[in-house]
């Protein structure tokens, strides 16, 4: 029963240095809404040094611009703020309206969904360039990929980024992990500007793909498929 005993307690300790370790991370909160878990190594007059957890077992130093640095939290300690109001840099918001702001940016980080517009995009840019190399003219050769493809696969990335991206203001309760949040004009601005950058971003690399997934089917095909 000693050694029953024994064992859970072994058990506990382990689990609470483990907990502890992974509580005593700092976490570094960027202006752009990005999150890093690490250790503060140093920081200087212009420059934060800090120890970023890679993997498990793999830590990297960076070195980040005070200015891109919103804020430092360490476990049991109080949050240190680097960014100030100042409207000179641009730092129009005040520290209570730029921490919503910075929430609004973490919630479309971890929740907007970017795989839907990667597919739309890509789907788009399939379509479209298959389309292009269809030949319509020569009847011998008529069919997909026949035909080379013109400006129209080129300029379908860009047109599906301009479209799918096209910015909107709305911010679905779903992507909010506080539903109070919604409330605040400057959290919808940090959350609709990480939203509607990942859109336009997304769509034309799912565009882009499609564009030259067809591209390399109609290159391979024409290859293998003279005309006469």
């Amino acid at each position: 029963m000693d050694c029953f005993y024994k064992f859970f307690y072994m058990l506990g300790l382990i689990f609470f240095l483990i907990t502890g370790n992974l509580n005593a991370q700092d976490s570094l909160a960027l202006m752009s809404g990005k999150t890093c878990l690490g250790e503060l190594a140093y920081e200087d007059e212009t420059h934060i040094y800090f120890n970023k957890r890679k993997a498990e077992h793999k830590i990297k130093l960076i070195r980040y611009p005070i200015n891109m640095v919103y804020s430092i939290s360490s476990f049991g300690k109080e949050t240190k703020l680097y960014y100030q109001q100042n409207d000179l840099t641009g730092n129009y918001y005040s520290q209570e309206n730029m921490n919503s702001y910075i929430i609004g940016e973490q919630d479309a980080i971890k929740q907007f969904n970017i795989g839907y517009h990667f597919l739309l995009g890509f789907g788009t840019g399939l379509i479209a360039s298959m389309f292009d190399t269809y030949e319509f003219k020569d009847n011998p050769c008529k069919g997909y990929f026949n035909s080379s493809a013109s400006i129209v696969s080129i300029l379908t990335p860009f047109a599906t980024s301009i479209v799918i991206g096209f910015p909107n203001k709305k911010v679905r309760k779903i992507y909010v992990s506080n539903i109070d949040n919604l409330s605040s004009k400057h959290y919808r601005r940090g959350f609709n500007q990480i939203k509607n950058y990942r859109k336009t971003v997304f769509s034309f690399l799912g565009s882009f793909t499609g564009v030259v997934s067809i591209l390399t089917a109609t290159f391979i095909h024409q290859d293998n498929n003279h005309c006469p």
